[in-house]
């Protein structure tokens, strides 16, 4: 924007009159009078409009540079008058701070900050990590929540905070309302409001013109269709674009310019930085590991002009404001319009005697997702991604193709009885028409298609639902009698008996609603289950030590031993009590401290598990368990490992 003699430009909306006192100092905080440019207070008065007439959930679409930050601290501000409270909430710590500087020169009220590292304060504004609120689940009190960068909002994090506002006004603000995935932000937004475009923008002097530098002929990679290159498809290019290029392209189009540069991955960066660093040009590397601290330090030296050129991976991309940048080199492919109009955003705000901007593409981005200033529709609604994407489906209702967020798929478990095995059900609701559609994975075709699932059709196939209660793993002997194949029904009829009754006799976890389940995947009558719990009785009730019910009983769940305990007699019941009672009286005598010393003196002595073995034949098993805290500490952790085998195969 041109300066004259009346106005002294101060970024993103906020204007120092000339004349007036519109600057003042509260503290060590600067406060502005702020007069929102034409389009701005137009955005917001367009949101309240939506509110009034009761759409909750509004969304406004506005170019990067356009002053979005402006605009919610206005409509804050005139909350936080009213006394009510407002939550703004981001997804990185750049967007936090500037956040909560301008909301505090707009408002006058300082914001708590809900981060870790953050003190907690009671203001009536609060600036927010969304991580953070999504790890700890407590949510302030608002009347009114805004979402910076509102394209993210899909995720899970953000749908379990609006789940925790269901009364609350809604403001999301973007500058590309766009998801890759195949979801729409319809199911987030009730309503979108798009501002004046990025041409008017730069005609109107709120943003920089620029000049776009491309044609580079690196594009010998394969370019996805509708979605974006994954991290191994960005390695597999970084070869294209070489950091000796990148340096030779930057000296003929941008040398002496403060320079944003993209690279494909954080080994690109890094090297591109050395190379530009041996060449005798102040650059620095910035990743998302980068330290807190340390990353401060290189945009501090950044924007105070100590460092010339910072090359970054998938961290400038937003939130980041430097209007000073007079260059960008795009030195990585993207088929995201989000990701690329981001990341040229970055260089296109305006700034003191800066003419114009250099966006220098050695990408064909510019060809494949528009320049800068082309008009865009944009809408709520979702747009298909590439079909070949892994993991993506297709909906059989509308043929909307998307990647289902691994939040909103809901899982069952089946028994699929044609192949004798538990399968896993999938359900997703279409982004687009909003109808559920289920599918499942076929093994075989993971085997023959490099371990890549594919979709099979469920239309010929019988399922049985599993209760959730029911744990697969532990009906595989019954999977496998269910596979075997009998010359007559009479032996399968044995088979099966002998299966099941050996099975609930030797697996002491299982629970009565699985036993039952068991008998039904076998296609047997309920009997079977009456049978089961007889023979299991049978088993108990012709014990003579007290040691062989525990070993029967100990670890069954507490409905299976009341079941066996109702089915015996009151005879066989004072009988069992009269040998409870003789063993607990035996123990007290085993558990002596002369006897436990005698024990642990015998384990002490003991090289292999056979020789335990014996030891467990000849005294009492919670004896030897007791005498174990007697061992010394090198012995103990072995013998345990011993004793828990022979325990384990015991009850087995």
């Amino acid at each position: 924007m041109q300066n004259s003699q009346k106005n002294c430009y101060v970024p993103d909306g906020y204007y120092k009159l000339a004349g007036q006192k519109a600057i003042r100092t509260r503290g060590d905080i600067q406060t502005y009078m702020l007069i929102l440019r034409d389009y701005q207070q137009d955005l917001v008065s367009k949101t309240f409009t939506a509110w009034s007439c009761g759409i909750r959930k509004v969304l406004l679409q506005l170019s990067t540079g356009g002053g979005k930050t402006i605009i919610f601290a206005a409509i804050a501000s005139k909350f936080i008058a009213q006394g009510e409270a407002v939550l703004v909430v981001a997804h990185r710590e750049e967007l936090i701070l500037q956040a909560s500087e301008k909301l505090t020169a707009v408002t006058r009220v300082e914001p708590g900050i809900i981060k870790a590292g953050y003190k907690p304060t009671d203001s009536l504004i609060q600036v927010a990590s969304i991580q953070t609120l999504f790890r700890r689940q407590t949510y302030p009190i608002a009347k009114v929540v805004i979402i910076d960068e509102a394209h993210h909002s899909s995720a899970n994090s953000y749908r379990k905070l609006l789940d925790a506002y269901p009364d609350a006004l809604i403001l999301g603000l973007t500058a590309t309302p766009r998801r890759e995935d195949g979801y729409g932000l319809r199911d987030i937004f009730d309503h979108l409001i798009c501002s004046i475009k990025t041409q008017e923008l730069i005609a109107l002097g709120y943003l920089t013109d620029y000049k776009l530098i491309a044609g580079f002929k690196y594009d010998k990679h394969k370019v996805p269709k509708k979605r974006d290159f994954t991290r191994k498809e960005l390695e597999e290019v970084a070869s294209d674009y070489k950091p000796a290029e990148v340096l030779k392209q930057w000296k003929k189009f941008c040398a002496g310019k403060k320079t944003i540069i993209f690279a494909v991955n954080v080994k690109h960066s890094q090297e591109i930085a050395a190379v530009f660093c041996a060449d005798g040009i102040n650059c620095e590397h910035l990743d998302g590991n980068t330290p807190h601290s340390q990353r401060q330090a290189i945009l501090d030296r950044f924007r105070n002009g100590q460092t010339q050129v910072i090359s970054n991976c998938a961290i400038l991309t937003e939130g980041f404001d430097c209007p000073d940048s007079l260059a960008a080199v795009i030195a990585r492919p993207t088929s995201s319009v989000t990701l690329w109009l981001q990341m040229i955003g970055r260089i296109l705000r305006p700034a003191p005697l800066k003419e114009y901007a250099t966006i220098l593409d050695m990408t064909d981005n510019w060809f494949r997702l528009g320049r800068p200033c082309d008009n865009r529709e944009w809408s709520l609604d979702p747009i298909s991604c590439d079909p070949d994407t892994q993991g993506v489906r297709c909906c059989p209702h509308c043929h909307h193709v998307f990647k289902p967020m691994p939040a909103l798929i809901r899982t069952k478990e089946y028994f699929n009885s044609t192949l004798a095995e538990f399968v896993t059900q999938y359900e997703a609701d279409c982004p687009n028409c909003g109808e559920s559609f289920k599918w499942i994975l076929s093994e075989d075709s993971v085997r023959e298609n490099s371990g890549v699932p594919v979709i099979v059709s469920s239309n010929e196939i019988e399922f049985k639902e599993v209760p959730p209660e029911v744990r697969p793993v532990l009906l595989r002997p019954i999977i496998e009698a269910k596979k075997r194949k009998f010359r007559s029904e009479g032996k399968k009829s044995l088979f099966y008996n002998s299966t099941i009754r050996s099975w609930f006799l030797n697996c002491q976890e299982l629970t009565l609603t699985e036993l039952l389940y068991a008998i039904q995947l076998l296609d047997y009558s309920e009997e079977t289950f009456d049978k089961s719990i007889e023979y299991l009785t049978f088993k108990v009730r012709n014990t003579t030590e007290w040691e062989d019910v525990i070993r029967i009983m100990s670890r069954r769940p507490d409905n299976v031993k009341k079941v066996i305990w109702s089915n015996l007699s009151g005879l066989e019941k004072d009988r069992l009590k009269q040998m409870k009672a003789q063993y607990e009286n035996e123990m007290e005598e085993w558990l002596t401290e002369e006897n436990l010393a005698v024990i642990a003196s015998d384990l002490e002595i003991c090289e292999d598990i056979e020789m335990i073995s014996d030891l467990w034949q000849i005294y009492k098993k919670p004896a030897i368990k007791a005498a174990i805290d007697l061992l010394s500490a090198d012995r103990r952790g072995q013998v345990m490992q011993w004793i828990t085998q022979l325990d384990t195969v015991s009850y087995c």
